[in-house]
């Protein structure tokens, strides 16, 4: 099984080909992440802002994958945190729409997001859900951003 890590840049949505080294059936991966956009975000709204992104994978063989996204530099490993300049904004990025099931490394709570069979040579778009708490009146206006790690395992 082969570990790939790519930073996931807020402002990039970059398509990577990823290869199995050194084996000999070797599946290769194609990979697109779209960044997770929130829009405008209201500290005074009653409800959670939501945001979306996408993952996409195409890979060459039905090998298993799974994709993780690392812990996030904030105090708690899985409350991550957006900034811009010394401000910052509470989120974090989900398996469901619900925002219940935290996408992260598999420790701590969080989940990995598993397809033990992809269907060789078919595109499969992953959902990348965001919520940001409501009740952040401290947040001024302006652009948050927060890069994060994508680890492909396949």
């Amino acid at each position: 099984m082969k570990k790939i890590a790519l930073l996931i840049l807020a402002v990039a949505a970059p398509f990577l080909t990823l290869e199995k080294a050194q084996s000999a059936d070797s599946n290769i991966c194609r990979l697109n992440v779209t960044p997770v956009s929130f829009g405008k975000y209201n500290p005074f709204a009653r409800g959670d802002a939501r945001g979306n992104g996408t993952i996409t994978y195409n890979c060459s063989s039905n090998t298993p994958i799974s994709i993780a996204l690392e812990r996030s530099t904030g105090a708690d490993a899985f409350a991550r945190r957006m900034s811009q300049g010394a401000g910052g904004l509470e989120y974090n990025l989900y398996l469901d729409a619900a925002c219940t099931l935290i996408w992260g490394d598999g420790t701590g709570g969080s989940q990995v997001y598993r397809d033990p069979s992809p269907s060789p040579g078919n595109t499969i778009s992953v959902p990348i859900y965001g919520c940001i708490p409501a009740g952040q009146r401290s947040a001024a206006m302006g652009t948050y951003n927060e890069n994060f790690v994508v680890t492909v395992h396949f």
